[in-house]
């Protein structure tokens, strides 16, 4: 017998309403990020109180508002744009709609882009402030794991980034209506014909404008049969975004702040390379779930591949924190 989450095909709606009167609307994915933003600031406040954190309490504030602008929204997007989107459509594809890279809106945030952007504005907040710069990456360390944990569970519900194909009678296999656009023009043609053959279909008599791939996300969320029969098209997938989720957000968050909690005098620098060891561990694990969104390079994907970057990158705050820890040993 099948579990019954593998019928489960993907149908939650990325839109929490629309704005009256404008074609402006509220999004879980942007909600997501506030929701990382406000709660990320409010464990740096408690951290920062307890003189766990080199940031005061009266300037964090500016220094987040300014990681998260500059740092995440502006470096994840950039990261996005150079290392998947360009690779993928190239010059031309940037001619035909150079406004892509300002419709954050519409998603695509990678986070190797947003943890290089906010380790450079880090390192300049931390020089103009005259602060230690391996402290100063250290609290940012412990808190961006809130930050991708609400950005995977965004993806999951936009039904973005999912998994492998896996077993059909697997407890974890979702079918993701995303799939469709990578099939090809005749296959997607053959499908929507064969549903619109179907008695009751809303496609029985489909509009001479054609019909959007917009329109598909409609009927899946708002009718049950179309659903149902879209559904017998897809391939069972593992929900890769939720594996994403605890294991590069929830699990090095609670990791994290515990080993802070507990660790009064750890040495500046050690929760950053926790942190780059940990991300890159998880990260390359949950890609062997996750359907490549890149060329692989031979048979590693663009993500883990980036992720060596990161653990590099830890490795000089595993030197920082050594020298911090002989030179200033704790009392």
């Amino acid at each position: 017998m099948i579990p019954l989450v593998a019928t489960y095909i993907h149908h939650l709606d990325p839109v929490i309403l629309n704005i009256p009167g404008t074609p402006l609307s509220l999004r879980w994915y942007g909600l997501a990020y506030v929701a990382g933003f406000v709660i990320g600031y409010w464990v740096l406040l408690q951290l920062s109180k307890r003189e766990l954190y080199c940031v005061s309490p009266g300037k964090l504030a500016d220094f987040i508002t300014i990681v998260c602008l500059v740092g995440v929204i502006i470096g994840g997007r950039l990261g996005e744009f150079f290392f998947y989107w360009m690779p993928a459509h190239g010059f031309s594809g940037l001619m035909k709609d150079p406004l892509w890279v300002f419709r954050v809106w519409e998603g695509g945030m990678a986070s190797h882009g947003g943890i290089l952007a906010v380790l450079i504005t880090a390192i300049i907040y931390a020089r103009k402030q005259h602060l230690s710069i391996p402290a100063v990456c250290d609290g940012l360390a412990i808190v961006c794991p809130i930050g991708l944990f609400f950005g995977r569970v965004a993806n999951f519900i936009n039904g973005e980034l999912y998994g492998r194909i896996c077993a059909a009678d697997s407890a974890l296999a979702m079918k993701f209506p995303q799939e469709f656009l990578s099939f090809s023009a005749e296959q997607r043609g053959s499908i929507l014909q064969a549903l619109s053959t179907q008695p009751g279909s809303p496609l029985a008599e489909p509009s001479s404008g054609g019909l959007f791939f917009e329109d598909i996300l409609r009927l899946v969320r708002e009718n049950d049969a179309f659903r149902n029969g879209f559904g017998e098209y897809l391939n069972p997938r593992y929900p890769s975004q939720l594996f994403e989720a605890f294991g590069e957000g929830l699990l090095i968050f609670v990791i994290l702040i515990i080993l802070r909690l507990t660790w009064r005098h750890a040495p500046a620098g050690i929760f950053s390379a926790l942190f780059c060891f940990l991300y890159a561990a998880a990260r390359i694990f949950t890609e062997c779930f996750r359907e490549p969104d890149a060329p692989l390079w031979g048979s590693i994907t663009r993500g883990q591949y980036l992720s060596f970057a990161v653990i590099a990158l830890g490795c000089i705050f595993l030197v920082f924190s050594y020298r911090s820890a002989k030179y200033h040993p704790s009392r």
